[in-house]
């Protein structure tokens, strides 16, 4: 008997008794009437709790249904307990240069050209490309071992493709990794990187003075205590050595690597803001396969903090220095060691008999400081200062009568500073304007145009999905 008919029957046997009461019995109505209220509360009590019941049962999907995932936009396909999700975005730039600039999509302050060059006399230049635009490929699937994760992401800042007609610009993998509980593998940004301090740029290249690179790696990662983490990884070490030829002209070569780059990483955050210290220990190895060879360890270390300063403001900071990790470093000295002779007598290259080779880490230090205030819900600025200083080994490379040409171009300083203004008028809509201004200073054998600094203006549209 369902509610409504139990409610019908009950409401009729009151009714009937009553009818069939007799006026003499006054009392025996009034016991009636109170029969039937409390007839009455027990049938909305009834309701009540039906109600609980049905809004409590799960309601089964079909068994050919796409329903929710377990992360935010995500879905499940049928048959599966895989969660999937499919992003990225579509970024328009335009670019105008009011100097020349070695590399013209991203504002790399390392190669802008130097004073007096054919380069540097080039003045503007007017470039539109939509080479950021990326994919992102995210899942989630639970195991016995705990929620499994993989993300492959791919962006168009490969090979660039000619203007003339396509723009067929290559695309490149960016990151391609799985985690299992505690350990990662694969392709991400570098332990040693500080994702949570990088400046909100509209170029792409960013801030000089960051550390940054995107490797393939194992990294273990355990949390200590609230808001405090630790990360272990050994990840590819790519280590490069540079050497000055017979000639006098400077040389860089991959080493074969012996060992990989080993990270170290501490973090800790909380409603203020977040803290972050690493280091990266790193082993360049110089085997020309005929006796000639030798060995140099590097290291790096990382501090970084970002910190709420009122609302809608935070500032944020970093400091690297090391010996060997220019790499690391944004608008660094890619070569962390250098390889000379150490016999003067013989004017040789390196790992030529009777050189007797040495190799040493190049030092190297970065930093960058920036300010963000948000001025409403969808309008923020961001202004940023970076810098680079290298010890550039001039001496090593002008050993044994090579002359001084193999240290030329060599960067002694890199300075970076730029301001920008965002606006999001829609949600995943975002309109940047950004001013940015690099200075370089490089190495040069005849000190006339050692110098060189240049101005972007950079319009960024991105529209996320």
């Amino acid at each position: 008997m369902n509610e409504k008919q139990l409610k019908s029957v009950l409401l009729g046997s009151g009714a009937a008794v009553a009818l069939l009461a007799t006026p003499a019995v006054a009392g025996e109505v009034d016991d009636l009437k109170a029969q039937i209220e409390a007839l009455q509360q027990r049938l909305d009590t009834v309701e009540v709790q039906q109600t609980k019941i049905e809004d409590s049962q799960e309601r089964v999907a079909p068994a050919n249904a796409v329903t929710a995932g377990d992360f935010p936009g995500s879905w499940k396909l049928p048959g599966s307990d895989t969660s999937i999700s499919f992003s990225g975005y579509v970024k328009a730039d335009f670019i105008y240069d009011f100097d020349a600039l070695t590399n013209s999509d991203s504002f790399g302050v390392s190669g802008i050209a130097l004073d007096n060059s054919a380069s540097a006399r080039r003045d503007g230049n007017v470039r539109l490309h939509a080479r950021q635009s990326r994919f992102r490929f995210d899942s989630r699937t639970p195991t016995d071992w705990g929620m499994m994760r993989t993300r492959i992401e791919g962006d168009f800042f490969g090979a660039n493709g000619n203007q003339t007609a396509s723009n067929s610009n290559s695309f490149r993998l960016r990151q391609a990794f799985g985690q299992l509980g505690p350990v990662l593998a694969g392709q991400t940004f570098t332990t040693f990187s500080d994702t949570s301090t990088y400046p909100d740029t509209v170029d792409f290249y960013g801030c000089a003075g960051v550390e940054f690179a995107r490797q393939a790696m194992i990294r273990y990662s355990a949390s200590l205590a609230e808001g405090l983490g630790l990360d272990l990884a050994v990840e590819n070490p790519q280590s490069r050595i540079t050497f000055a030829n017979a000639a006098g002209t400077a040389r860089s070569t991959n080493t074969n690597d012996h060992m990989p780059d080993l990270v170290a990483r501490f973090t800790y955050s909380d409603s203020w803001g977040a803290v972050n210290l690493a280091g990266v220990g790193r082993y360049f190895t110089f085997d020309a396969g005929n006796g000639q060879s030798d060995s140099s360890l590097g290291y790096g270390v990382h501090a970084g903090a970002n910190v709420n300063l009122w609302e809608g403001g935070n500032i944020g900071g970093v400091f690297n220095f090391g010996d060997g990790i220019g790499r690391y470093i944004t608008g660094g000295l890619y070569r962390g060691a250098v390889a000379q002779c150490t016999n003067p007598a013989k004017n040789l290259t390196p790992g030529t008999a009777g050189c007797n080779v040495d190799v040493d880490t190049i030092w190297s230090m970065g930093g960058m400081v920036r300010l963000t205030h948000r001025w409403t819900d969808n309008l923020r600025s961001n202004v940023h200062y970076g810098f680079v200083r290298t010890d550039v080994p001039v001496s090593q490379l002008t050993s044994a009568g090579l002359g001084t040409t193999a240290a030329n171009g060599l960067n002694n300083s890199v300075d970076y500073l730029s301001g920008n203004i965002i606006w999001s008028p829609v949600s995943r809509v975002n309109i940047g304007l950004e001013v940015m201004h690099g200075w370089r200073d490089s190495h040069q054998s005849s000190q006339t145009n050692n110098a060189g600094e240049a101005t972007r203006v950079q319009l960024g549209m991105q529209y996320v999905f």
